[in-house]
């Protein structure tokens, strides 16, 4: 068999396509979860006190 056949026929075999659909899945899910870090982050919980209405 050549090295040549044997790596196309691995590439195209059920469980090697499987692997590959499963990686490109996580690394979007991955880069879609980092999309959002342009989103201001507290630091610490901060309680708003609304200052009383002047009368």
């Amino acid at each position: 068999m050549k090295k040549d056949s044997f790596l196309l026929e691995f590439i195209k075999s059920g469980p090697f396509l499987l692997l590959l659909f499963l990686a490109i899945v996580i690394l979007l899910g991955i880069v879609i979860s980092n999309h959002h870090r342009d989103t201001v982050k507290m630091r610490e919980n901060v309680l708003y006190v609304a200052p009383n209405p002047k009368k």
